[in-house]
């Protein structure tokens, strides 16, 4: 029997919402999760050429983040059978799926499907609000059955992906989170979460901007509402990020044939 994994960042839930969903249209019950929020050099299982692999990831900036791609391009495939899945904020993918399906391609990995989903903008949270939403998940659930279907059949790899080698530049991001002094209450959550310790315990209201990813993970776990992204140049890019980018994408996925 196969086992089923997920390997993933998901620094607001947003991609394991996503991931979890691929899982029950595959009709598996996962082997096991490992959340690279949590530990960028966690010990990857070793795979066989029988087992299912979901690697995903959100897209900054149309890439996967440096520290993520690092990350994937530890683990060694065995000839398992992988689903690539990059999850974006309904602006665009550009070259982050092809990244993660190149870096299971060279990790001899058996790629089964590849897909595009959206989920609720980390940074501009009134673009893709609220997503996935419903039909969001029903793509999901689609696209793990459409994968389940296909490895039944042995219709593994062949995939085209949309993107660019070179991949496009990583842009670095001008907006960081910001902490309240006045709202903070020092409970650490944020700074055991962080998963590039860019939060000290003694001043959890400040950040160091040369670590931070804007992931938005200190955001999501803070019970006081103490941090957020503010300000002016926050609110002017957002106002023009929303015009531009709020028009609803729809998901694209694709399997073996």
């Amino acid at each position: 029997m196969s086992n089923l994994y997920a390997i993933y960042f998901s620094a607001t839930d947003t991609t394991s919402r996503c991931v979890n969903y691929i899982c029950r249209g595959l009709n598996l019950k996962l082997t096991s999760t490992i959340n690279l929020a949590d530990d960028f050099d966690v010990v990857f299982p070793d795979f066989t050429s029988e087992d299912i692999v979901i690697v995903a990831a959100p897209v900054y900036g149309g890439r996967i983040p440096a520290l993520v791609a690092e990350s994937f391009a530890r683990l060694k495939g065995n000839n398992a059978i992988a689903i690539a899945l990059a999850v974006y904020g309904n602006r665009d993918y550009d070259d982050a799926l092809l990244e993660i399906s190149d870096i299971l391609n060279n990790k001899n990995f058996r790629i089964v499907g590849t897909g595009a989903f959206i989920g609720q903008h980390s940074i501009f949270n009134k673009v893709g609000v609220g997503r996935p939403d419903l039909n969001d998940e029903q793509e999901l659930l689609h696209f793990g059955k459409a994968c389940k279907k296909a490895i039944e059949e042995n219709k593994l790899g062949n995939i085209q992906v949309k993107g660019n080698r070179p991949y496009k530049k990583i842009a670095g991001v001008p907006i960081h989170p910001k902490g309240s002094k006045v709202k903070c209450i020092k409970c650490g959550k944020c700074v055991a979460s962080c998963p590039v310790d860019a939060i000290s315990i003694e001043h959890p209201w400040e950040t160091n901007n040369s670590k931070c990813l804007t992931c938005g993970r200190c955001i999501h776990v803070c019970s006081q509402n103490a941090r957020r992204n503010s300000g002016i140049s926050y609110n002017i890019i957002g106002a023009i990020f929303k015009a531009a980018f709020s028009k609803r994408k729809d998901p694209f996925w694709t399997v073996g044939d």
